[in-house]
């Protein structure tokens, strides 16, 4: 997975205020473009959160890189309530479809390939796909 190269990258620094001792929470990590920037803006921390497994795969570069300036968890950022560390200087989320998920042809987020209709975030999920939904949707 590459990372994700946010859209307003001085507009999210500066509405967060990084500054030196900062802890953030981005609660949609994806490829970390986000967090890349509030770690390089100040000397801050952050946990990032993402339910999708590559997500996690990307963290471990981030964990290599800023030690113990960035922590990961595994889960959806609906489970916010159940974040032990904090307090937070910011939260971000940003919300939708990364382009590497469209570009994954087999996520079946896109039109652009034949695969089948998933669209979960977290393709590991017990919850239906797409494809399982509509099915059942239009009976």
């Amino acid at each position: 997975m590459k990372g994700h190269k946010p859209v307003l990258p001085e507009e999210t620094i500066e509405f967060l205020a990084a500054k030196n001792g900062g802890y953030f929470l981005d609660c949609t990590f994806g490829g970390g473009g986000h967090t890349e920037l509030i770690l390089k803006a100040a000397d801050t921390k952050v946990l990032a959160l993402d339910q999708d497994p590559e997500a996690g795969e990307r963290a471990k570069e981030f964990e290599r890189a800023y030690g113990d300036r960035f922590q990961f968890q595994r889960k959806n950022f609906s489970d916010i309530d159940q974040i032990e560390e904090g307090p937070f200087d910011g939260i971000l989320f940003d919300f939708g479809v990364s382009s590497y998920q469209l570009d994954q042809t087999e996520r079946g987020f896109s039109f652009r390939g034949d695969a089948p209709l998933d669209m979960r975030m977290n393709p590991e999920s017990d919850r239906p796909s797409a494809e399982e939904w509509l099915a059942k949707a239009s009976r």
